[in-house]
C-alpha cells in the first residue's frame, strides 16, 4: 500500500514548482519506465508496480528490486496522469547538469526556441533521437522539459537523448562560433529541399505560434524555410516542422 506521503509526492510531481523544489519527476507507463530502466538506472528513486509487472519483467528489475514496492491496479490508477496506466510509476532524480563533451563534439544540435506545448516538444525529442541529432537544446522558456506529457511523448527518447536547457547566446559562446552553422526555421528563407546543409551546424526551431525570436534569428548564420503549396496556411506545427528539415539534414548527411 501507498503511504500518504508518498501519495502526496507523486501528485506534487505533475507540477513544475514542486519538481524543481524536489528535484525529482515521474515517469508512467511500462515502456517509458523499462526504458528510463535501462537507460538511467542511476537516476531511479523508487519504482511502484503491479505484481503482474514484476512477473512480466522480473529480469530487468533484479537489480532494483530494493526500489520496487507492489501496489494494487486501483492505487496505481488514483495517482496517475494517465487514463490507463495499470502496471507502473516511477521517480527519478532530476540532475541539472551541462555535459560540456557531448556539446563539444556535436556535429548536429537541435536549439528549441520557446516550445510551448508539452506533446510537441516531447514528439520533437523523439523525432530528434530517430535523426540522429547528437544533442537537443531547449531555451530556458520552453515548457519543463520534465513534465508528464512531455515525458510521455518521447516514448524512452528522453532517457537516451542527451537534452539541456541553456539560453542560446551561452549555447555558441561553449562552441566556436566561427566553426559551427546555425540555421534558423524562418517564413521566409531558402528551401530546406534544395538546401546544401554543412556540419557541424545548429538547427533553430521556435515556438508555435510566434516562431523564433528575433535575436537568435539575427545570430544565426542561415535562414531556410519549409516551402508550403497553399499560402493561406501561416504556419506548421512544431513537431512537424522539425520532423521534415531533420529529414532532409538526415538524407543529405547519409549521401
Amino acid at each position: 500500500m501507498i503511504n500518504k506521503n508518498d501519495v502526496k509526492l507523486i501528485r506534487s510531481l505533475s507540477l513544475k514548482k514542486y519538481r524543481q523544489r524536489y528535484k525529482k519527476f515521474i515517469v508512467e507507463g511500462e515502456k517509458s519506465v523499462i526504458e528510463a530502466i535501462k537507460f538511467k538506472n542511476d537516476d531511479l528513486e523508487k519504482l511502484y508496480c503491479t505484481h503482474e509487472f514484476t512477473e512480466k519483467n522480473n529480469i530487468i528489475l533484479n537489480k532494483i528490486l530494493h526500489l520496487v514496492q507492489i501496489v494494487t491496479q486501483n492505487e496505481l490508477e488514483s495517482i496517475s496522469n494517465l487514463k490507463n496506466n495499470t502496471s507502473v510509476i516511477a521517480i527519478l532524480e532530476i540532475k541539472d547538469y551541462l555535459d560540456l563533451t557531448v556539446l563539444n563534439d556535436s556535429k548536429l544540435l537541435l536549439y528549441l526556441d520557446a516550445i510551448s506545448d508539452p506533446g510537441n516538444l516531447g514528439t520533437i525529442v523523439r523525432t530528434a533521437e530517430w535523426y540522429g541529432v547528437d544533442a537537443l537544446i531547449c531555451s530556458p522558456d520552453c515548457v519543463d522539459l520534465y513534465n508528464p506529457k512531455v515525458v510521455q511523448a518521447t516514448m524512452g527518447s528522453i532517457f537516451r537523448l542527451p537534452v539541456f536547457a541553456i539560453d542560446f547566446n551561452s549555447l555558441i559562446s561553449l562552441k566556436d562560433d566561427n566553426y559551427i552553422n546555425k540555421y534558423v526555421m524562418v517564413m521566409e528563407g531558402k528551401d530546406v529541399y534544395n538546401y546544401d546543409f554543412s556540419f557541424p551546424m545548429i538547427i533553430v526551431i521556435g515556438n508555435e505560434s510566434n516562431g523564433v525570436s528575433e535575436d537568435i534569428i539575427a545570430k544565426c548564420t542561415e535562414r531556410i524555410t519549409i516551402p508550403s503549396a497553399n499560402r493561406v496556411v501561416d504556419s506548421l506545427n512544431a513537431s512537424i516542422a522539425a520532423s521534415i528539415v531533420l529529414s532532409e539534414v538526415y538524407r543529405k548527411r547519409r549521401n
